[in-house]
């Protein structure tokens, strides 16, 4: 059976994180894209959990949390941080993507907004390679109003029946929003891998993942229309009483 995860991270990855730490200094930069809402932050050089369809694996997804603060979100765009393991990048044909609220354990809670793009954007991210490279796959075009409240994102990447996909662990550096890459609230749905919305700490995975929203804060009505708004409730209520005083015998 195909691992579920990158072991190769735990050792590679270690290793490579020695050299781009002096590449970090000098080359990268905050990673959350312009008009980012959260990102959970950048990989953390530790692992990888599988997300993935149409590869080497039939289907994977990772979920992680994150909270809209009032008055809510316009969301234009989402996407996941991944080693991809693919020959060229071509071999990437789309994405999935879901946003979901109240999951739980053996529980994939409610559906808020979900849909597939033959056209991901796919932009190689991170300092450098190790065996394969670090890509952000971005879902754009997005039109979703999302209320306050906690909800669970997943972008898995699909493939063309060949490599593997694998969303990046983070410990929340150059984190947007909350909650800031270290609640380890993730969850693993996968019929490939026989498990449904399993706490990712089950699957030996007790990390946060490399995902994020874009998009702009619902703007709060200005106080002048508040105060317009109530006059016209209370206008309404005047009237609706007379009508009643009218029909009274």
């Amino acid at each position: 059976m195909k691992n579920k995860y990158y072991f190769a991270a735990r050792a590679a990855l270690l290793a490579l994180a020695l050299t781009a730490a002096l590449v970090l200094n000098t080359t990268a930069i905050a990673q959350p894209p312009p008009g980012s809402l959260w990102y959970n932050g950048d990989f953390n050089y530790v692992n990888g959990l599988a997300n993935e369809r149409n590869t080497a694996v039939t289907q994977a997804a990772v979920y992680d949390d994150f909270n809209v603060i009032v008055p809510g979100w316009h969301v234009t765009a989402v996407f996941s941080d991944d080693l991809l393991l693919v020959q060229h990048l071509s071999d990437i044909t789309g994405a999935d993507w879901e946003i979901r609220s109240g999951i739980s354990e053996g529980n994939a809670g409610t559906l808020v907004a979900n849909g597939t793009t033959n056209s991901p954007i796919v932009t190689q991210i991170g300092a450098g390679c190790f065996q394969n490279c670090e890509y952000r796959v971005e879902v754009t075009g997005l039109n979703v109003f999302l209320a306050p409240g906690v909800y669970w994102l997943n972008v898995t990447p699909v493939g063309n029946g060949t490599g593997r996909s694998f969303n990046t662990t983070t410990s929340g550096a150059h984190c947007v929003g909350t909650p800031c890459g270290n609640d380890q609230n993730a969850f693993f749905n996968s019929t490939y891998f026989g498990v449904y919305f399993t706490s990712t700490s089950n699957e030996g995975q007790p990390y946060d993942y490399s995902n994020g929203v874009i998009g702009t804060v619902v703007p709060e009505p200005p106080p002048w229309a508040m105060i317009a708004m109530g006059g016209v409730v209370l206008i309404g209520v005047q009237q609706l009483r007379r009508r009643r005083g009218k029909k009274a015998p």
